[in-house]
């Protein structure tokens, strides 16, 4: 769901996952069997490619030159924006970036999910394009479209069968951020309905920890949206202190819109190693807890709360 660094690897403390989740800021900012196609059906998608593709001709004569980095790691397990994703399971996550020297990118990246959370996945696959660049000497920005893939989960597969609807989890956003020395502000907004939510997958007579809520009858929830901001600090010795806060709104629902936290330090190490620590909380995110599993094996997880995460990460 989220975006991660290749370069910094997934544990820079930079966004919502330590993996978007301290790596929001690359793909990051939130995915291949039978979906490996569906970036190419996907209008937006397609259309940030064409947009990259047309942007090359114009710097051919000055011989164009790309830049590829990516990493693999592993994490004591997945939290985006604040979410418990592979239910405190460890999760392997690999990402690649190229970059075109004039600042447009296209990116990919890649970690476990669990089947309790997403009926019938197991992977969430993201892609990205989009375009960074420099705003006079001290901001720089990065404009462009994410989109994350969940191959093989739907809906109907969920506990009970048949009780909801084809839909996929598939989700694309739109994405702006911009940069200045330490800190980094990022909006990422919904151009599909956010993780399928709508009145029939999540009907507002949803009820969980003594709360009711879900998405309002006849809606859907495109529009939703999620802001942060991350700031990060050099401490010396190779150590970088993250601190994130974000807040994801849904639209046209009751009781799902929830904020989130992370404090997160980060030690570099040779050849392009890296490890990390951090935690993570929720606000406002009750609905989520002791969230029953949909897969029907009767297991349940407190997926908001406070989580705490360790991560190991190679970049090449």
């Amino acid at each position: 769901m989220d975006r991660p660094c290749p370069k910094r690897g997934m544990v820079i403390v930079s966004g919502s996952c330590l993996s978007p989740d301290f790596c929001m800021d690359f793909t990051r900012q939130r995915n291949m069997e039978e979906n490996m196609n569906a970036p190419y059906q996907n209008p937006a998608i397609g259309a940030a490619l064409a947009l990259f593709a047309l942007a090359l001709p114009a710097a051919a004569e000055d011989a164009p030159e790309f830049t590829v980095a990516s990493n693999v790691g592993v994490v004591s397990d997945y939290v985006s924006r604040g979410l418990q994703l592979n239910w405190g399971n460890p999760a392997l996550q690999g990402g690649v970036d190229v970059m075109h020297r004039s600042g447009w990118y296209v990116a990919a990246w890649g970690s476990q999910v669990t089947d309790n959370f997403y009926a019938g996945g197991a992977l969430e696959l993201d892609l990205y394009a989009g375009h960074r660049g420099s705003i006079g000497d001290a901001l720089t920005y990065d404009a462009g479209l994410a989109a994350y893939f969940y191959p093989g989960a739907n809906y109907r597969k969920a506990a009970p069968v048949g009780a909801y609807p084809d839909k996929r989890y598939d989700t694309t956003e739109a994405v702006f951020g911009i940069t200045w020395r330490w800190l980094n502000l990022k909006y990422s907004h919904c151009l599909t309905d956010y993780y399928g939510y709508d009145d029939r997958t999540v009907p507002l007579s949803v009820w969980n920890s003594g709360v009711f809520g879900g998405v309002d009858a006849g809606k859907g929830t495109r529009g939703s949206g999620y802001l942060e901001a991350n700031a990060n600090f050099n401490l010396g010795d190779a150590y970088t202190l993250g601190l994130h806060a974000g807040h994801q709104s849904v639209a046209n629902s009751s009781k799902l819109s929830y904020s989130d936290y992370k404090l997160g330090m980060t030690k570099a190490f040779a050849d392009g190693w890296t490890a990390s620590l951090a935690v993570t909380a929720t606000q406002g995110a009750e609905l989520y807890r002791n969230f029953l599993s949909v897969a029907g094996n009767g297991k349940t997880a407190n997926v908001d709360g406070v989580h705490w995460l360790l991560g190991v990460n190679k970049a090449f």
